[in-house]
C-alpha cells in the first residue's frame, strides 16, 4: 500500500518539476535589470584617481550619494571586503561588497541597499592623450530597480564627473603649497 502511494507521489512530482523549473527560468529572464554607463575626462593622473577610488574612508568626500562610511582611514579596497556606507536617500546603513580589484585600472562593487534591490558599480580608469578617462557603469537588479533608478538617475550621472573634480582638486592642492615654499629651508 505504501509502495503504491509512493509511486503515485513520485509520478506526480515527476510531472510537476519541469513546470516549476520552466517557470523559475522564465521569471529569471523577466527580472528587471537596468544598466547605464557614464564617462568623464580628467587632467589628473591615474595614480591620483586610483588613490581617490581606492581610499574607502574618503569615499564620502567625492561621491554625490554617500555621506559617510565605516571604513577606517587609509582602508584600501580588497576583494571580499564588506563595509557600510550611509547614503542621502536611505536612512539605514548600506552594505558594500568589494567584488574585484585590478590595481590602477578597475574596481567592481556590489551594493545591497534594501531587499529587492542589488546594485553593481564598476569604476574603470584608462590613460588617454589628454589625461585620464573615467568610466562609471551602474547596473540595478531586482523588482525595485525602476523605482530606485528614478531616485538614482541624477546622482549617477554626476559620479564620474565628481571623481574627476575631486582628483583634480587633490592634485592642485598638493602643488600650490610647494609652489610658495621657502627655498632657504
Amino acid at each position: 500500500m505504501f509502495r503504491l502511494w509512493f509511486q503515485s507521489l513520485k509520478q506526480h512530482f515527476r510531472h510537476r518539476i519541469p513546470e516549476t523549473i520552466g517557470q523559475s527560468a522564465l521569471t529569471q529572464r523577466n527580472q528587471r535589470i537596468l544598466e547605464k554607463h557614464y564617462q568623464a575626462s580628467s587632467t589628473a593622473s591615474i595614480e591620483v584617481l586610483w588613490q581617490k577610488i581606492n581610499n574607502l574612508a574618503d569615499l564620502a568626500s567625492w561621491h554625490p550619494l554617500i555621506t559617510s562610511t565605516n571604513a577606517p582611514n587609509g582602508q584600501q579596497a580588497k576583494p571580499g571586503l564588506i563595509y557600510r556606507v550611509f547614503a542621502h536617500w536611505v536612512p539605514v546603513p548600506i552594505k558594500i561588497f568589494v567584488e574585484s580589484v585590478l590595481p590602477g585600472e578597475c574596481i567592481s562593487l556590489r551594493i545591497f541597499p534594501v531587499p529587492g534591490l542589488e546594485e553593481r558599480a564598476i569604476y574603470r580608469l584608462e590613460s588617454a592623450l589628454c589625461g585620464t578617462q573615467i568610466s562609471y557603469s551602474i547596473e540595478l537588479k531586482g523588482w525595485l530597480s525602476p523605482l530606485a533608478w528614478s531616485f538614482l538617475r541624477p546622482y549617477a550621472a554626476r559620479v564620474a564627473a565628481a571623481l574627476a573634480q575631486a582628483a583634480e582638486q587633490a592634485t592642485t592642492s598638493s602643488i600650490v603649497p610647494n609652489q610658495y615654499r621657502d627655498i632657504f629651508n
